[in-house]
Parts: C-alpha cells; sequence; structure tokens
C-alpha cells in the first residue's frame, strides 16, 4: 500500500493496491484505497476534459469576436486616413461597421445565455402553452420569410393547447432559434413544417422539419457543440453565433427535456423537443 502511494505521488495515476485474498482490515483497506484511485481518477479525467472544452471555447470565442474587430477597425482606419471621403462612401462604411457591430452584440448575448446555464441558473417557471408559442414563431418567421411555406401542424390533428410548467421567454428562444437554423440553412423557398402536442404520459413534443438537403449522419452527435459549424465558412456572413443550438440544447436541458435530430421524410432535418 505505501509503494502504490509512493508511486501514485509520483505521477502513476494508473497504479493500484495488489488485491488482497485475505478476509481482515488490511485487504478491506486496500480495497477502498484501489476505490478511491479510481474515482480520483475518474474525477481528473473529467477535469482535464473541461478544461480542454474550455480553452477551446475561448479560443473559438475570441476568433468569433476579432473577425468583426478587424472589419470595424479597418473601415475607422481607411476613414482616419482620408481614403474614405465621399459621403456615399462614407454612409456605406458606417452601415458595415454597424452590421459588424450587431454581430458582436449577438454573440456576446449568446456566450452570456451560456455563461448563465452553465452557473445553473435557475428557471422562471410559470404555466405556458406551447400551442400559442409555437403560433407566435410561426407567424414571425413568416413575416420575415415571405417567400416560404412555413406551417404549424397538431401532432394529432388540429392544433391543441399543450400545457406544462416551464420558462415561457425561454422555451419561445428555443422555437425561434430552431427555426431560424432551418431557414439559414436550408435553400430560399424551402417549406418548413413546425408540429406540436403530447405524448402519452404528458410530454409535451415540439418538432420543426425542413426539406432541405438534411444533416450527415456524421456530424449530428456535434451539431449542438459550441461554434461547431459543419461548413467552417457558414454562418459568418449571415449573422451567425454558432451557438443556436447549443443554447437551445441548454435550455431544454435545464427543462429536463430532451433534444434529438433525424432525417425528415423525403428529405431534410427534423428537430425534436421533448
Amino acid at each position: 500500500i505505501e509503494e502504490t502511494a509512493a508511486a501514485i505521488a509520483a505521477g502513476d495515476r494508473n497504479r493500484r493496491v495488489p488485491e488482497l485474498q485475505t478476509r481482515d482490515e488490511v485487504a478491506s483497506l486496500a480495497a477502498s484505497i484501489n476505490e478511491m484511485l479510481t474515482q480520483i481518477e475518474t474525477s481528473l479525467e473529467r477535469a482535464e476534459e473541461s478544461e480542454e472544452r474550455m480553452r477551446q471555447f475561448v479560443a473559438d470565442a475570441s476568433h468569433e469576436l476579432r473577425t468583426p474587430l478587424v472589419a470595424i477597425g479597418g473601415y475607422a482606419e481607411l476613414y482616419r486616413q482620408g481614403a474614405i471621403s465621399e459621403p456615399a462612401e462614407i454612409a456605406s462604411s458606417m452601415r458595415r461597421i454597424e452590421h459588424e457591430a450587431r454581430r458582436m452584440t449577438t454573440l456576446v448575448e449568446d456566450l452570456l445565455v451560456l455563461a448563465r446555464f452553465d452557473r445553473d441558473q435557475p428557471l422562471v417557471l410559470g404555466p405556458t402553452d406551447l400551442a400559442v408559442i409555437a403560433a407566435d414563431a410561426v407567424q414571425d418567421a413568416r413575416a420575415i420569410q415571405p417567400d416560404r411555406e412555413i406551417l404549424l401542424h397538431g401532432l394529432h390533428g388540429r392544433v391543441r393547447p399543450v400545457e406544462l410548467l416551464a420558462d415561457e421567454r425561454r422555451l419561445r428562444q428555443v422555437v425561434a432559434n430552431l427555426i431560424v437554423n432551418a431557414v439559414r440553412h436550408t435553400p430560399a423557398g424551402t417549406p418548413i413544417d413546425v408540429t406540436i402536442g403530447e405524448e402519452p404520459g404528458g410530454v409535451a413534443l415540439i418538432k420543426v422539419a425542413d426539406h432541405g438537403p438534411g444533416i450527415d449522419a456524421q456530424v449530428r452527435s456535434r451539431i449542438f457543440e459550441r461554434f461547431y459549424r459543419t461548413d467552417s465558412s457558414r454562418g459568418r456572413g449571415t449573422g451567425g453565433s454558432g451557438l443556436g443550438l447549443a443554447i437551445v440544447q441548454a435550455i431544454v436541458s435545464a427543462h429536463r427535456g430532451r433534444i434529438d435530430v433525424d432525417d425528415t421524410s423525403g428529405g431534410g432535418a427534423t428537430f425534436t423537443v421533448a
């Protein structure tokens, strides 16, 4: 036992006390030490994984913030040097600066949302009707995308109230993000179907299905990661922060729910929140 403790202290985390066949206090101590060492090793591995994820997260966030900052600095430098002097050029530059500033604001707000959920911020729970939330989200999406067919369906026929105890503001964010994700990653004019209902056992369901190119099965397990994009160039020019689906998953998990993605019949992707 003393030799094992010394080996562990020297950095050999895989070392264990040899199993003893006797039934006495020493054997019991050896077994307890081995169990403790296994728990410590598991905790250290989780801590290292968490630290690596945090380093990657900070690197990704810094990269995302750097892009609009460079653009803003570039336009400001051109104006200071007198390279932009005509009123039309100045107005165009100011629009670009405003656009990049909005991108930064969106990114920072999304990061703050995730940080709050990382700290287990409590939800503001109250009686909520999922049908009202879905109907509002569909109506908003139609106003923004009048060239698309965005329909609301009931899971078992017509749309009926689906009442649950939830944080209404956060659930609105879930539905809105899923519809925006479907709009952003499908060709113009691609229809989107939103379906709500209740499963046996009182499980509220919402499905957002698009009929676009779909999502490759190999990347489905990663699409909820922060800043992950199947196409590294996609999203930077469209105002996306790469955090929408990560926020959706965080909100759903906080409600003790789950989110899955499957193929849409006939092509496309279907996100299901339960």
